[in-house]
């Protein structure tokens, strides 16, 4: 019994020397990234008149999607090669006018949307990985309908007031791996 509690304590001590190795021997690559500097791409608010005019076409259609809120909290979109999944949720003449502005927008700077049930919406820009510091950053852009309501984020996301209706973020995630 008296070597059943030596094990026993010998394999906790050994558990906790590698769980506190593992913690404190794996500095964050992350935490050296310097994301106050990380600036806003300029050429995405050069777009927001597309931006602004892609928002209100979903306003305006936004009666047409309500059935396909998931979870009826929103509805979400992202980019298809031929973009044909439109369709299935808007009227033809509201998916021609979304796949248009999406079209004049371009890939680099819309993959995607998202409408929620007050038809304020967050726009997927851009994803990117550093390998270098283990950070992903997501650039969004958020539309609100109603003035009032924009509220700056906190850190690790860093944002920017456009308008009255529009705010510009970058999340900044650390990327987990476990092995």
């Amino acid at each position: 019994m008296y070597l059943n509690k030596i094990y026993s304590i010998r394999v906790a001590l050994t558990v906790a020397i590698v769980a506190l190795s593992l913690l404190y021997g794996c500095q964050s690559k992350y935490s050296k990234y310097d994301f106050k500097n990380h600036k806003f791409d300029r050429q995405v608010i050069e777009r927001l008149p597309l931006y602004d005019s892609l928002s209100w076409v979903l306003v305006r259609y936004f009666p047409s999607i309500e059935q396909h809120f998931k979870n009826g909290m929103l509805f979400q979109y992202i980019t298809s090669k031929d973009g044909n999944d439109l369709y299935q949720a808007y009227p033809k003449e509201g998916a021609d006018k979304i796949k248009g502005l999406l079209n004049k927008l371009g890939g680099q700077f819309i993959y995607g949307f998202q409408v929620f049930k007050d038809t304020t919406m967050k726009f997927f820009i851009s994803d990117t990985y550093i390998q270098e510091y283990n950070v992903d950053i997501f650039e969004r852009l958020s539309f609100f309908p109603r003035a009032d309501s924009i509220k700056h984020k906190e850190p690790p996301t860093k944002d920017t007031i456009l308008n009255k209706h529009w705010q510009y973020w970058i999340q900044f995630d650390e990327r987990v791996d476990l092995f």
